[in-house]
């Protein structure tokens, strides 16, 4: 699977754009910066990708280290105020798993994890459509005071718009860490080295998606 068309996929689940779909399409090499979560952060995480994604016959997300991933891909490829509304969002996975159940998430039972984490996605999926639909109408806004020619000093009507749910970059990392580690490629997803053998006509028997 290309690195595009798991931004693809990844989009269509969560119902909305990967949160730096562009720097994930960055191909220069970089080096990795400082870490600015805690081990207990890339823990909680690393459950949260186990629910999302547990270990079947296959590795789940524990498994293919989507926590530490996540921790890092954070401090180093969002801007700061992604940054802060991550931190944010665990910050509301805690006292959401407190409110509904009256612990901390890491002492949930798995039963109780995935329907914290069910009912989660849903609301985030309603809250990306309202996201969406207040960018169109920004934008068909910006259209029409180009349309008409506003003047630049025109004073502008400031207006709030609403943020993607907590889950959304969670589960987006959740799916991007796992599908582009070792384990998801190799062990989830059949990995073919490129170049490779050339097949021209090949039946397909209904198995996982390519790796690469």
């Amino acid at each position: 699977m290309h690195r595009r068309q798991l931004l693809t996929m990844i989009a269509a689940v969560t119902g909305t754009t990967m949160i730096g779909a562009g720097r994930a399409l960055a191909y220069q090499p970089t080096g990795t910066g400082e870490n600015l979560f805690t081990a207990a952060d890339a823990a909680l995480l690393d459950e949260v990708a186990e629910t999302l994604l547990p270990e079947t016959d296959t590795p789940g997300g524990r498994a293919a280290g989507v926590g530490a991933f996540m921790t890092q891909y954070v401090s180093d490829c969002y801007r700061a105020p992604e940054r802060d509304s991550f931190r944010a969002g665990l910050r509301a996975l805690e006292a959401e798993a407190e409110t509904g159940y009256g612990r901390s998430f890491m002492e949930m039972s798995p039963e109780e994890r995935q329907e914290m984490l069910q009912q989660a996605a849903v609301a985030a999926r309603a809250q990306a459509r309202l996201v969406a639909e207040a960018r169109e109408r920004r934008e068909q806004s910006l259209d029409q005071q180009s349309a008409a020619d506003t003047a630049a000093d025109e004073p502008q009507e400031e207006v709030v718009e609403p943020q993607l749910h907590w889950f959304t970059p969670i589960q987006q990392l959740t799916l991007f860490g796992f599908f582009t580690s070792e384990t998801g490629a190799t062990e989830v997803l059949r990995y073919e080295a490129i170049p490779g053998e050339y097949i021209g006509d090949l039946d397909y028997d209904g198995g996982p998606a390519w790796a690469t």
